[in-house]
């Protein structure tokens, strides 16, 4: 995994919850996490799906600063598989 990739990867992790914090103020505010975001976006060799993820972040920052408060992401549905354990079927 490159560096970028790992930043993005962290930021993608952290942001929403220093965001969606239990405290008055987000732990590490909007300009904080917009500012990370551009400094990725300034490099010249981000890949389409880099920036596709780093846009969807920065959108997900717009809907924050528009509510005042983070909105969770849908869960994507996965199909559950029952895996066998000897004898048993566990799901």
């Amino acid at each position: 995994m490159t560096f970028v990739e790992q930043e993005i990867a962290h930021i993608a992790r952290v942001m929403p919850l220093s965001l969606a914090g239990d405290f008055e103020e987000p732990v590490m505010g909007v300009e904080y996490w917009r500012n990370r975001l551009h400094t990725l976006l300034k490099q010249n060799h981000l890949t389409h799906a880099q920036l596709a993820t780093v846009d969807t972040l920065l959108r997900q920052l717009d809907d924050f600063e528009a509510l005042g408060r983070w909105l969770p992401q849908p869960r994507k549905m996965v199909a559950r598989f029952p895996v066998r354990m000897g004898r048993l079927a566990v799901v």
